[in-house]
This record gives C-alpha cells, sequence and structure tokens, in this order.
C-alpha cells in the first residue's frame, strides 16, 4: 500500500473539530476589536461543532486516537484560551490575570487526564471527570451580562471566585453531568450564539 505523503488523512469527523478552530479564530479577532458579545457568540458555535465532532464519529465509525487528540487541543483553545484572552480584554487583566493562569493550568490538566481515562460511569450513565473545560464558556457570558448591574471591582472579585473554585472542580476525582441529547446541547449552544448576537447588533455594551 502507497505511503501518503501527509502525516494524517483527516476524515469528516476531523473536518467539524477543525470547524472549532476556525470559529475560535473568529471569536478572538472580534475580542481584539472589542466586540464581546459577538465574539461569545462564536465561540457557542464553536462549542456545537466540538459537541457534532464526537457525535458524527461516533455514529460513522470514525473514532480513532488522532480524533481524541485533535478533540483536544481544539478544547483547549475553545474553552480555556479564548474566554481568557475576551475575559483579559474585558479588563480583567494585571494581577487578576492570575486567575485566567490558574484556570488555563489547571484546564489542561484535566484535558490530559481525559484523554487518557475518557468519560467514567456515573449515577446516570456516562459522566465526566472532573468539572468538564466548557463551563468557561458560561462563565464568560454569565459575566459579561452580571457586568451590566455590577461595577468592576465587584465584579472582578465574584470573577475571581468562580474561576479559582472551577479550576479546583476541574481537578477534582468526582463524576460531573455529561450532556447526552443531542437535541438539548444544539438548544444550548444556537440560544447562546443567537443571545450573544442580538446584543452585539442591538448596540448594548459592557463598561
Amino acid at each position: 500500500m502507497k505511503q501518503s505523503h501527509f502525516l494524517v488523512r483527516l476524515n469528516s469527523a476531523d473536518c467539524i473539530t477543525l470547524l472549532g478552530l476556525l470559529f475560535s479564530a473568529i471569536a478572538m479577532v472580534c475580542a481584539l476589536h472589542q466586540q464581546l458579545f459577538l465574539s461569545v457568540s462564536w465561540l457557542f458555535l464553536a462549542m456545537l461543532a466540538d459537541a457534532l465532532d464526537g457525535i458524527w464519529a461516533r455514529r460513522n465509525k470514525l473514532v480513532r486516537a488522532f480524533g481524541r487528540y485533535l478533540d483536544g487541543f481544539m478544547d483547549q483553545l475553545i474553552y480555556l484560551i479564548s474566554p481568557a484572552v475576551v475575559l483579559y480584554l474585558s479588563g480583567f487583566d494585571g494581577y487578576w490575570s492570575l486567575f485566567l493562569l490558574l484556570m488555563i493550568a489547571c484546564g489542561s490538566i484535566r484535558l490530559s487526564v481525559f484523554n487518557e481515562v475518557g468519560n467514567i460511569e456515573g449515577g446516570s450513565g456516562l459522566s465526566y471527570l472532573g468539572m468538564p473545560v466548557f463551563w468557561s464558556l458560561f462563565i464568560l457570558s454569565a459575566y459579561l451580562l452580571l457586568r451590566f448591574v455590577l461595577s468592576p471591582l465587584p465584579g472582578y472579585l465574584l470573577l475571581s471566585t468562580t474561576l479559582f473554585l472551577f479550576s479546583m472542580a476541574m481537578l477534582w476525582r468526582r463524576p460531573f453531568y455529561k450532556f447526552k441529547h443531542l437535541s438539548v446541547i444544539v438548544l444550548i449552544t444556537l440560544s447562546g450564539a443567537f443571545t450573544f448576537f442580538l446584543l452585539h447588533f442591538r448596540g448594548f455594551c459592557v463598561v
């Protein structure tokens, strides 16, 4: 059999995974232009791509080790690096950014463990071991919305506490709930994308 000139041949599931890279890149460009709500909207679409790639791979028997590793790298970008960039550009910088570094470090450790052990059996079927990294997007979303009613210092204190607890929970050896129904995943991601898309184009901003 003739050897390919390339390191690996991508399948359709890998291409769906790489959509997360595209959406995350667009999200960070938006954040660099201070379009924070639009950035979050794109990250919800990246989350949808991240959810669909695994479902597509299992249904079409495309599951392989390369796909798991690629998915892990995309998770790091979508749920750790991109939210950290958005939060930093929102003003959560200086010494506060240490909590962003903590989140990235703990999330990277959790993703490395997940690549080795995968999902586990919990009380309600398959569960995550340690809090999944995708909750960072919900934390980011809630923080941006709360800035409508909170002044900067209370907001920073609340966010730093939340990020610390989130970081510890990602390393906690206990099962966490896993969303299993495609309809629920699609509803959450598209609702989030539409909400923040609407906030951006209605001209809302956070200060």
